[in-house]
């Protein structure tokens, strides 16, 4: 839902046109000043702005440099006389994106009001995707994850087959698709597919396609996944679950990029990078001869192995300030962050669903919070860590004080000067015990 405010002096009209917008399904504030709309805008989250040029206290063209210093990326319609379209111009150049002319008609009114909320959620949509794609993989505070980094940059630059593991919520589908994007840019197309969610019976025929009359309902051609995915990557999530009688056909795939669909005569051509990934160990896989070993071999050209999130401490405040970030745009809130006791809970709890635990626990309370600071109090008791899943590695004194260190520097921006007064010791001092 888009969010409108009206800012005109007239009232018959602001409160008229609040009626229509409240009408069309969209939240509505209105202000008679521009020192009203500053005040608005300061305390929330608006799509769309109506704007008067002739303000009470002042001119509407000098308040959208004000406007864009809250919030860069609002959408201002001017709204101007007939005698005013000169000036109107004069707004565009300042950064509005559109006027409308009084007297106007409310049609005129509701289709640049429905052409501008749906242009704001398409652009919020993407911004989220491209962040939910770098920010995840991206955010690599602890050793572990640089050397994740290193590697997705690595297999960026080949076209080998690559394979992820990691516990279920680390974040291989970021991953792969992070290598994808990097590899691709803006060309070809990332398909995924489930092995353990596809029956034995199915996973073929999707994978694969079939031709008409193959079996019984196979009544016309049908492109399988791995033909869609031709020029792109095709990542294989839970590959531990394909069936042992499929594996020579993705074996074949892999070594000579030649497939046949089911109930085909003919081998069709593809260039397909393969991505798989896996919660499982793949080689007990092969000692219990559940998995082909030439297989596990061709697969695991390029290894890519996920910490759980127990083991990135460094980055599980990082993760849920990015997190609450993406929530309070998606949401229209404006959460600060979260309380000290919060934050400590965070990095004492074991995270048995890592990544995906801590954003479903995040936006949980971002939902139900009434509050600027999230506490982790205000869940439910099923979801209050109490710190008996973390790991029982006992930390030296000079760990301890590295960890701490490591997280005010994150809190602070990296900020070396501020992080040395928070831990009340001299910048010299800091860096020393950086430097270690």
């Amino acid at each position: 839902m888009g969010s409108v405010l009206i800012v005109d002096d007239n009232d018959d009209l602001r409160f008229s046109l609040a009626q229509v917008v409240k009408n069309e399904g969209f939240a509505i504030q209105s202000a008679a000043t521009g020192a009203e709309a500053l005040e608005i805008l300061y305390s929330s989250i608006i799509d769309i702005i109506f704007l008067d040029i002739n303000l009470p206290d002042r001119d509407g063209i000098e308040l959208i440099p004000d406007i864009k210093e809250i919030s860069h990326d609002i959408s201002i319609v001017m709204l101007t006389g007939i005698n005013e379209a000169k000036t109107a111009v004069e707004a565009l150049k300042a950064g509005a994106l559109d006027y409308i002319v009084k007297p106007f008609d409310i049609i005129e009114f509701k289709s640049v009001m429905h052409r501008l909320i749906q242009s704001r959620l398409i652009e919020k949509k993407v911004l989220i995707e491209e962040q939910e794609l770098a920010g995840q993989s991206l955010i690599c505070a602890c050793e572990p994850m640089r050397k994740v980094k290193a590697a997705i940059s690595t297999a960026a630059q080949v076209d080998s087959a690559v394979l992820i593991s990691g516990e279920t919520g680390t974040g291989k589908e970021v991953v792969a698709r992070a290598i994808h994007q990097a590899k691709h840019h803006q060309s070809g197309v990332f398909v995924k597919v489930d092995c353990g969610t596809l029956s034995a019976n199915l996973i073929e025929s999707e994978l694969f396609g079939y031709d008409q009359g193959a079996f019984t309902d196979a009544r016309k051609d049908k492109k399988g996944l791995v033909e869609v995915a031709n020029g792109g990557t095709l990542f294989l999530d839970e590959i531990g679950n394909l069936p042992i009688s499929l594996q020579p056909k993705l074996l074949r795939l892999i070594e000579e990029s030649t497939f046949r669909k089911v109930g085909g005569l003919k081998d069709i051509k593809v260039s397909v990078r393969i991505i798989a990934a896996t919660n499982s160990d793949l080689e007990q896989g092969v000692a219990e001869n559940s998995f082909r070993e030439d297989l596990y071999y061709r697969l695991n050209v390029i290894p890519i192995a996920l910490p759980p999130l127990r083991e990135r401490e460094n980055d599980i405040v990082l993760l849920a300030d990015y997190f609450l970030h993406l929530l309070n745009r998606e949401m229209k809130k404006n959460i600060k962050g979260f309380t000290d006791k919060a934050t400590q809970t965070m990095l004492t709890y074991g995270w048995p669903g890592n990544i995906r635990e801590l954003r479903n626990l995040i936006e949980r309370e971002v939902i139900f919070s009434q509050s600027e600071w999230l506490a982790l109090s205000e869940l439910s008791e099923k979801n209050v860590p109490d710190g008996s899943t973390r790991s029982n590695h006992l930390k030296s004194l000079k760990e301890m004080e590295l960890d701490h260190i490591s997280r005010v520097l994150q809190r602070t921006g990296n900020n070396k000067s501020l992080a040395a007064k928070i831990l009340g010791i001299s910048r010299n001092t800091l860096r020393t015990k950086i430097e270690g």
